[in-house]
């Protein structure tokens, strides 16, 4: 149905184009651009719904290749417990000794007979039987099977005392080198945390002299500023003050000529004065300030010094304990694995006993 709706719509596209090209206007004007966009548009859901088939097409071919996997999983299934049953049923019910000729066919028949004498007092050895005889020792096969067994027994038993040992020695060690690593490892913990308590100090330490450093700067380059700008005014007073340049008019409201200036009055002296004496008064405190700030400085610095000291003290006897408490446990774990050595040697011992020769004599 895709293919037939394809060939109909290409089909109507070629006959509407064969329509415009015999339009002199349109084919000696120029390009129907309507047209081009429709051929793309049609191109464009042509591909459209052959990508759209395709992924139907996949998906159906994936659906039915699942259920063929199961289909075959179910078959194989199936398979597998008809032959379990099939040789569960022969374990069970076909056995060759549950056959009827089993007496005859059995390779085990003549050990499982009797032999001709079992004991002395066997009632089938008669006077004729000649399975009896003074002075044979018949149990002595069995006397020297036993006593190879017994020395097999023992020496078993000496090899797996012997690999016990073996192995507690080798589980000690393994606990005592197990203990020596997670020493080194809390020793090598303590030191991190020393050594980072240290550098945190270091850097707070250094955070707070870049900061006061940094606030001596600001103070001295404002100070500076201050200064500067005291000088300028001064320079401007200097240069443009009414007073100093005796402008007429300046002294007190009244109207004096250059020439006839004769000097500040006794007012304008004592005005004069004041200001100066405030002037040395700001001076003298702005200094006493300043000495106080560098007094508090010098008072910090002193104390962040005895702190550092007071932590670096902290620390070496710290390390001091934790080192005294390493090498008591040490000294603990190997008294503990002499101990354990010691009586290992003491309860392992590969020594034959009295016992050996009594069952000897009593078989």
């Amino acid at each position: 149905m895709m293919a037939d709706a394809s060939l109909r719509k290409k089909a109507q596209f070629n006959q509407e184009r064969a329509e415009r090209l015999k339009d002199p206007r349109q084919r000696l004007m120029g390009i129907d651009k309507s047209a081009l966009d429709e051929q793309v548009k049609e191109k464009e859901a042509l591909n459209k719904m052959e990508k759209e088939r395709d992924a139907y097409f996949d998906k159906q071919a994936e659906f039915m290749d699942k259920h063929a996997q199961v289909l075959q999983r179910e078959v194989d299934e199936v398979r597998r417990q008809r032959e379990l049953e099939t040789t569960k049923y022969r374990e069970t019910y076909q056995r060759k000794d549950l056959g009827r000729e089993w007496d005859l066919n059995d390779p085990n028949r003549i050990r499982k007979e009797l032999p001709a004498r079992v004991c002395d007092d066997d009632p089938r050895c008669g006077a004729s039987s000649l399975q009896k005889f003074e002075g044979e020792d018949l149990d002595g096969k069995d006397r020297r099977i036993a006593q190879a067994q017994q020395q097999k027994a023992w020496a078993q038993q000496q090899l797996d005392e012997k690999q016990a040992k073996k192995w507690m020695e080798k589980d000690a060690n393994r606990q005592y080198e197990d203990r020596s690593e997670e020493m080194a490892f809390r020793t090598w913990q303590i030191e991190q945390e020393v050594a980072a308590h240290r550098k945190q100090a270091t850097c707070t330490t250094a955070d707070f002299n870049r900061a006061m450093a940094e606030q001596k700067r600001k103070e001295k380059l404002q100070a500076k500023m201050r200064e500067t700008q005291r000088n300028l005014e001064e320079i401007d007073n200097q240069l443009n003050s009414d007073m100093l340049t005796e402008k007429e008019g300046a002294l007190m409201g009244r109207t004096t000529q250059s020439t006839r200036f004769k000097g500040m009055t006794q007012d304008q002296v004592q005005d004069i004065a004041q200001t100066q004496r405030a002037q040395r008064d700001q001076l003298e405190q702005r200094r006493r300030q300043e000495a106080e700030e560098e007094r508090q400085l010098a008072q910090q610095s002193l104390l962040e010094t005895r702190m550092g000291t007071a932590l670096d003290r902290q620390r070496e006897r710290e390390r001091r304990d934790a080192a005294v408490k390493l090498g008591q446990e040490r000294l603990a774990q190997a008294k503990e694995a002499a101990d354990r050595k010691k009586n290992l040697n003491n309860l392992y011992k590969n020594e034959i006993g009295e016992e050996y020769f009594v069952y000897g004599k009593c078989l």
